[in-house]
């Protein structure tokens, strides 16, 4: 097996060849060739090449390494990747890189692993070789997501054939993301190692595919396994990785299980996985680290519909018209002046214009609502900046999107881009799941109020804590619950209600808003109960553009 040498030289040139001062002269004119087209490509979205030359040289040393102790190519070639993949990954966390960062970071551990290769003198080798590895995470040794799919696609033709069942595991490592931002990502590489190790010592014996399908998800196919067993499997599985203590004595790993079986919670692959992944997520709400089967004659849960909400999501964060801006007005009903706008995502799909409030929950679930908010907000903005008016200016933010630390920043930025004071924008803070963290919700309601920035409650009377945050926060605005609203013309005690509740918000110098006000007769009633700020079809629908 031929060896090319390397050497301060070789990356002398190859930079060359990156920067296009030179033809390469010692690499043969088909490896140059293809280098030099390999590299092009990076060029087109790296800033700093040399972050990629470092980790060129680090993955050849390693390389080297195995190649002088007779290592098997498969194994030199993960080496390659791993490390690859973690590097570009940690690169790629810390630069301002545009949208599309997965498909970048797949070209760029491609590159270096292709280098790698041609290095040392693998070439002959590394097509069949990058087959394998395109089956199998890197990481895990376990499928990888797509190869997963066509096994599943695949004993779901035989189970159908032979009148069996056939089971779908997805397993999801609760916080890794703060694993990650605590210990780095080295140690969560070693949590998802471990998790997947002991999926192998419970799932292997019982002939399970298994496979990482995600960032911190793993699934599993178990053929011919009645729901009791699947069960007893799952919870030898939950109780192993609880047991578990890759980081620390102190800090124990947990997952959280989903399972779908084959025929009774769908016939086709796509509606298995799908009830599997919700049956995760809802594992996940009510309180992580168990088990979940979705009860499929509950009727609460139409699995093609989610499955087809996420996929549209995803499609439309990716389109620049994918997500629209709608302004519904906030009127003063004692002047009958304009105060400001709530922003109100929408998703355009195929032609339609569809209320991002049907994806709002789903958005969190998949970890997409940061995007949403973003997305619908920066395009809002920048028609504001258009108008020459201060009306203010609502955006919901969901107690998920509050837990970041950088949202505030994030915020000011845009306001700048946009020439748009702080004091405009009224951040609502919207509670769809009970509050995890208190304090980190008080952080960040402190840091937004010292950036200029003011705080609403939103949907007041409905939520897990809204009189907690009256007690915690300074509020601004405070938006009573719509349904309260809607029924205070023909419920007494809505409307008793309704009026303490603006007593409550006066005596504490906090301005209520009215949600859902849709006739004359409500207006007439908030009015004397001191409820002047309005928002509902009476006094203007949402539009896609600023009507005064």
């Amino acid at each position: 097996m031929s060896r090319i040498m390397l050497s301060k030289d070789f990356f002398a040139e190859l930079l060359g060849i990156i920067q296009g001062k030179y033809e390469a002269t010692f690499l043969s004119p088909e490896l140059s060739s293809n280098l030099k087209f390999l590299l092009h490509r990076m060029q087109q979205s790296v800033r700093d090449i040399s972050h990629f030359l470092d980790a060129c040289q680090q993955a050849v040393e390693i390389g080297r390494l195995f190649y002088g102790h007779e290592i098997p190519t498969e194994q030199v070639l993960r080496e390659l990747v791993a490390l690859a993949d973690t590097f570009i990954r940690d690169y790629l966390h810390t630069q301002d890189l545009p949208a599309g960062g997965q498909k970048l970071k797949e070209i760029l551990v491609g590159a270096i692993l292709e280098l790698g290769c041609v290095s040392l003198g693998y070439q002959d080798e590394a097509l069949r070789v990058l087959k394998i590895l395109s089956e199998t995470d890197p990481l895990t040794g376990l499928l990888s997501r797509e190869h997963f799919q066509k096994e599943l696609d695949t004993a779901l033709e035989y189970a159908k054939h032979h009148n069996e069942n056939l089971n779908v595991i997805w397993a999801d490592v609760d916080d890794l993301k703060l694993v990650n931002d605590l210990y780095g990502y080295a140690v969560g590489d070693a949590v998802l190692r471990v998790v997947a190790e002991v999926l192998r010592e419970v799932f292997a014996p019982v002939n399970g595919i298994l496979a990482r399908t995600g960032s911190n998800s793993f699934g599993v196919i178990v053929p011919a396994k009645d729901m009791y067993e699947i069960l007893a499997l799952a919870e030898s599985f939950r109780q192993a990785v609880e047991q578990q203590r890759p980081i620390e004595e102190d800090f124990g790993v947990t997952v959280s299980i989903g399972i779908s079986c084959y025929p009774v919670h769908g016939m086709a692959a796509n509606d298995l996985l799908a009830a599997a992944e919700m049956a995760t997520l809802k594992a996940k709400r009510l309180g992580k680290n168990r088990i979940v089967v979705l009860d499929v004659n509950a009727g609460t849960t139409d699995l093609t519909v989610v499955h087809e909400k996420s996929l549209i999501l995803r499609e439309a964060l990716q389109k620049p018209e994918g997500v629209i801006p709608y302004f519904q007005p906030i009127v003063d009903v004692e002047t009958g002046n304009v105060i400001g706008y709530e922003i109100l995502a929408r998703i355009q799909y195929q032609g339609r214009v569809l209320p991002a409030a049907a994806f709002a929950e789903l958005a969190e679930d998949i970890n997409m609502i940061h995007s949403l908010t973003e997305k619908s907000l920066e395009k809002a903005l920048w028609k504001i900046s258009q108008k020459d008016s201060e009306h203010l200016i609502f955006v919901n933010c969901a107690l998920q999107e509050v837990e970041r630390d950088d949202l505030v920043e994030k915020f000011l930025r845009m306001l700048k881009d946009y020439g748009i004071r702080p004091d405009r924008l009224v951040v609502e803070l919207t509670e769809r799941q009970a509050v995890r963290d208190v304090g980190k919700v008080h952080i960040f309601a402190t840091h937004l109020q010292n950036a200029g920035m003011r705080l609403a409650l939103d949907d007041f009377g409905s939520g897990f804590s809204s009189f907690l945050y009256l007690r915690q926060f300074d509020c601004y605005f405070v938006k009573i619950e719509g349904s309260l609203i809607r029924d205070i013309t023909r419920s007494a005690r809505c409307k008793l209600i309704v009026e303490h509740i603006a007593a409550l918000l006066r005596s504490l110098a906090i301005e209520p808003i009215a949600e859902w006000v849709e006739t004359a007769e409500a207006c007439a009633i908030l009015k004397r109960f001191g409820v002047n700020l309005c928002q509902g079809y009476y006094l203007g629908k949402p539009s896609p553009e600023i009507l005064d």
